[in-house]
């Protein structure tokens, strides 16, 4: 039997994990050349999360993983907002990594 909370703990979505067939995405150090805007985001009550975001017309996925108070956060490679978008869903669903 499934239990309910209500309200819900988590109002966000969660990634789904990773599928074996999974794509691998090239993670970066951040840009760091401006301010993002994060257009969608990922519940943050897993160690890793994620955060679209949005730059000079180009978009890319934010990752950030927490391990013992030492966050790292990279980026993956930066699209047209229809890619990224596309990327977005698959890392949602686990096809994407």
């Amino acid at each position: 039997m499934v239990r309910w909370e209500c309200p819900p703990r988590c109002l966000s979505p969660h990634v789904l994990p990773a599928r074996s067939h999974c794509e691998e995405l090239t993670w970066h150090p951040p840009r760091g050349d401006g301010q993002a805007r994060v257009v969608r985001w990922t519940c943050d009550c897993d160690p890793a999360f994620y955060e679209l975001c949005q730059s000079g017309g180009l978009r890319f996925i934010r990752r950030t993983v927490r391990a013992r108070n030492n966050p790292s956060i990279d980026e993956s490679d930066h699209w047209p907002a229809g890619e990224a978008d596309a990327m977005w869903i698959a890392l949602l669903h686990g096809l994407a990594r």
